[in-house]
């Protein structure tokens, strides 16, 4: 990513059907609590802070480059090898974004579960916690795709689908 003033972040389905529908959202314990030997505190805290933005700005959040950096702390630096640019590179290898242009991210919406060669470098504590959040997390999603859907919670939806829909014709739903 170069240099830019000013970051947009899109609210971006992920790639994978298999971690569109079992992914964990960006804001779950999971990110942290699992990720963080692998991405770095740095690209965590930014993935979270990021769920933040678009409920602030919508979808696409656009954002001051130093103010993004320094609320996450990394100063208000924005060069080209500075470290905002560098957490933004690191989070597109790990395949949790795709840049779209100068100052512009396609974010995931959905974490994907660490890998099982990705666990082996996880120390215990992280292991049993994946372990642990993973299962919770499945348990759940069978649950509730056994349980028959409430009509007032579809209407609700629907409703919420529509009204963003006719406020946001291009912005992709992060919806599930």
């Amino acid at each position: 990513m170069e240099r830019t003033d000013t970051i947009r972040l899109h609210a971006t389905p992920h790639p994978s059907v298999e971690v569109r529908k079992a992914g964990f959202p960006l804001d779950h314990p999971y990110l942290e609590q699992c990720w963080t030997p692998l991405l770095g505190p740095t690209s965590v805290v930014l993935l979270r802070r990021i769920p933040q933005l678009w409920r602030e700005h919508g979808f696409t959040a656009e954002i001051p480059a130093g103010e993004l950096a320094a609320s996450i702390g990394l100063g208000r630096s924005t060069g080209r090898n500075g470290p905002l640019v560098r957490t933004f590179e690191r989070i597109s290898r790990f395949r949790f974004a795709e840049s779209c242009g100068p100052g512009e991210l396609n974010v995931f919406t959905e974490v994907p579960p660490v890998r099982d060669r990705q666990l082996e470098r996880l120390p215990a504590w992280n292991r049993r916690r994946h372990d642990e959040l993973l299962g919770a997390h499945l348990d759940h999603l069978a649950v509730a795709h056994r349980r028959p859907p409430n009509p007032s919670d579809v209407s609700a939806r629907l409703d919420a689908m529509t009204t963003s829909s006719t406020r946001n014709h291009n912005i992709p739903s992060i919806h599930r």
